[in-house]
């Protein structure tokens, strides 16, 4: 920087020559320019039928009827959801406008396909103007470089600019209108891009629906985190129960020992299934509880209520299980599912927070109507227990929302009996259900 030349100035100045060297403007060229060809074919096709109306000896009824059928071919493509998505497109590309690209599968409604077709008149209008103004700048000033060279004018066989002014300035003119075409063309690319939301954006109806769809994905995401958190975290308590077991079992019971590190290998291979399935998930996109990718292992239900059990009776646990009064073969698969990682936790919190203690488990059908999904485990809870931090771990949060966004209810707490913990959830089934 020059001594006095302040920053304010040579800031303006590069805001004014920006337009001369900026890819942006040989982008927003291109894309005026094919806009401006495109209405130089409407106004051929205008011009023709203009002619064949002033000709006497052209047929008027047939003349009337095919510029009928052409004004109705020419007038469809903007209001075509495929061209409105080719604008998009292009608005992206070329003015640099993160426009949000519409869904393949949705139809766009009436008035955006209006406001798609005013988008449609605006860039051929404003990209007629540009290639108007090149298709004259360049000539002219062209003209006026070799008439003041000497040269003997092409376009304009009687003119002589430098007869009256001086030959040098109509030299800068030439240059003049030569630099004008960029800040032309940067004008429009303005005001499109200004006009490129309202006329090209979602209407409200998509907007709703990209907020549904915001909100589908972020449920699928806290659902698959509960299925991590809830069969990973599972499998990792016994895990650890059944280490213990065995490295104090591995001096004096060798057979005690070996059936812990069974019980490990088991759990791995379970925790590993899980882990496939909601892997399964991600890779297939969102989609309904146990909808996993093709192959995948699905879902456990409460049909795997009697392997879960079994698992943590292997960790050194003593679960007992309370008797249905009726089959658990109606329940909805994703009920079911839901209900299974209810108790899959419930379990896991036991195992973590009360070791030793009797684990009763309570699952059965009843009420009405509607009928409804009843699901206790009860645990013994003494006064030595530790208790998770305020705020820490995401279990009993986790069970609350997988009731929640089945219509249930979730009870976790103290029980009615001294000294227990008790996680109660009910779940409505039939009409009740979600």
């Amino acid at each position: 920087m020059t001594r006095g030349e302040r920053p304010g100035s040579r800031r303006a100045w590069r805001a004014v020559v920006a337009p001369l060297r900026s890819a942006a403007t040989v982008r927003a060229g291109v894309y005026l320019v094919i806009g401006g060809v495109v209405a130089g074919a409407y106004l051929v096709l205008v011009s023709g039928f203009v002619q064949m109306f002033a000709s006497a000896q052209t047929p008027r009824v047939a003349t009337t009827v095919l510029a009928v059928v052409s004004a109705a071919i020419a007038a469809t493509p903007p209001f075509l959801a495929p061209v409105r998505a080719l604008e998009i497109a292009a608005v992206r590309t070329f003015l640099d406008v993160d426009v949000p690209v519409p869904d393949a599968a949705s139809s766009p409604t009436a008035p955006t396909r209006w406001r798609a077709a005013a988008w449609y008149g605006l860039h051929l209008a404003l990209g007629a103007v540009v290639l108007v103004v090149v298709l004259l700048a360049v000539p002219v000033a062209t003209q006026l470089v070799l008439s003041a060279a000497g040269v003997e004018p092409v376009l304009l066989t009687d003119w002589r600019p430098w007869e009256v002014v001086p030959r040098w300035a109509w030299a800068v003119v030439a240059v003049l209108l030569l630099v004008a075409l960029p800040y032309v063309t940067v004008g429009a690319r303005a005001l499109l891009r200004q006009a490129a939301g309202p006329l090209l954006g979602p209407d409200q109806s998509e907007r709703i629906a990209e907020l549904e769809a915001a909100a589908d994905r972020e449920a699928e995401r806290g659902r698959l985190a509960r299925e991590l958190h809830d069969s990973v975290g599972h499998a990792l308590t016994v895990t650890t129960l059944q280490a213990a077991a065995a490295s104090r079992l591995l001096a004096t019971d060798p057979d005690g020992a070996r059936r812990a590190l069974a019980a490990i290998e088991e759990t791995g291979r379970s925790a590993m299934a899980d882990l496939d399935h909601v892997l399964g998930l991600l890779r297939a996109g969102s989609g309904p509880p146990g909808a996993g990718a093709s192959g995948r292992a699905p879902a456990c239900t409460l049909g795997d209520l009697d392997a879960l059990l079994d698992d943590a009776r292997r960790a050194g646990a003593e679960v007992r299980r309370v008797p249905a009064p009726g089959g658990l073969d109606d329940v909805p698969r994703a009920t079911s599912q839901e209900a299974y990682r209810v108790v899959q936790e419930a379990l896991t919190n036991a195992l973590r927070h009360a070791p030793g203690g009797v684990v009763t488990v309570a699952v059965a059908v009843g009420g009405g109507p509607p009928a409804r999904l009843r699901v206790e485990v009860t645990n013994p809870v003494g006064a030595s227990v530790r208790r998770p931090a305020p705020g820490g771990g995401r279990g009993i949060p986790g069970m609350r929302e997988r009731v929640r966004l089945l219509r249930g209810e979730l009870v976790a707490g103290p029980g009615a009996d001294a000294g227990t913990w008790v996680v109660r959830a009910t779940f409505p089934l039939g009409a009740s259900g979600p």
